[in-house]
């Protein structure tokens, strides 16, 4: 005599379960997902695609998966007591939540469980991994053999010094990169992460009342296209000094840099322009002012002045 399923529902024909289960919400759609390999083959076979999936490491681990209306947050709570010094394990967690409904299958560690949201969800990769405070307690990895590779890496401060160096050695290959300075002894990025060929380099201090400092070397070291530096000093100098070598042949391969501020501060223009050949300037709107300079090769670049903000976009 033939098993029967203890869930009365598998008993039916496909084409009836993908009828039922199309009506159910996303939690339990999750839930019946996990039941069996055929369940889960029924549930990717509704299409329900993300948009992108990302993860993040804190003192606790975080699954996203992004869809056109809701924003679906996977928590995972450890399932080992580490000793001090010991690293968290990645073996198969005591809960899974997903915004706060509870879902579960036993046998899954983290790769599974992120396997898994992939295929029903028809998303392969992962589009970003975020380091927060207290991501030093895991294995870096224990995470990458987990996670796998990303485009974009956020890193902030992890708590130990130490474990934020070895992210960026465990994490190379990556286009995109969003990193604090106060990761750093001094909020001094390291010059070996700043050269790196990254599409976009976004750097911004999270200390409002003590905003990093970055000097002339430093921004002539860096070697993305796109530059995006928030709440950090550059003095009117410096950067004067970087679009005099920017026209000289520096940097070429940047093709946009923002410098932006808080509490309406603004770059003097008369000492950012001083001995700078430029062309066309204008104003445009109230409190926007433009202008043109050409590096030696004839490619022109618009310096922008804003409240609070600084813009420099290279016409290719």
């Amino acid at each position: 005599m033939a098993a029967v399923s203890k869930f009365p529902l598998l008993q039916l024909p496909d084409k009836e379960i993908l009828r039922t289960i199309r009506f159910l919400d996303i939690y339990r759609q999750i839930s019946f997902s996990l039941i069996s390999t055929r369940c889960q083959k029924l549930v990717q076979s509704l299409q329900i695609k993300a948009e992108f999936i990302t993860a993040t490491i804190s003192t606790y681990i975080l699954i996203s998966v992004a869809f056109p209306k809701l924003n679906l947050n996977i928590f995972f709570k450890s399932s080992v007591m580490r000793n001090e010094g010991q690293k968290e394990s990645l073996q198969a967690p005591l809960l899974v939540h997903a915004n706060c409904f509870r879902i579960e299958r036993n046998d899954f560690i983290y790769s599974d469980w992120l396997k898994h949201f992939q295929t029903i969800f028809h998303c392969p990769s992962i589009a970003s991994i975020q380091f927060r405070l207290g991501s030093y307690v895991y294995d870096l990895d224990e995470i990458k053999k987990s996670f796998g590779a990303t485009k974009k890496l956020y890193a902030q401060h992890t708590g130990c010094n130490s474990t934020n160096l070895m992210i960026f050695q465990k994490f190379l290959s990556v286009e995109n990169l969003n990193i604090r300075p106060e990761m750093f002894q001094d909020s001094r990025i390291p010059f070996n992460i700043l050269q790196q060929n990254y599409a976009t380099l976004d750097i911004k201090c999270g200390n409002d009342n003590n905003p990093a400092e970055m000097t002339l070397n430093e921004l002539l070291v860096i070697n993305s296209k796109s530059i995006t530096i928030e709440n950090i000093r550059i003095s009117p100098q410096d950067l004067n000094k970087f679009i005099k070598l920017w026209m000289k042949g520096s940097n070429s391969r940047m093709e946009h840099l923002s410098i932006s501020f808080n509490n309406f501060v603004r770059y003097n223009i008369t000492a950012v322009m001083k001995g700078i050949k430029h062309f066309n300037e204008r104003s445009e709107r109230i409190n926007v002012h433009r202008m043109d300079i050409y590096r030696l090769d004839g490619t022109r670049a618009t310096v922008s002045f804003f409240v609070e903000k600084f813009d420099f976009f290279v016409e290719l």
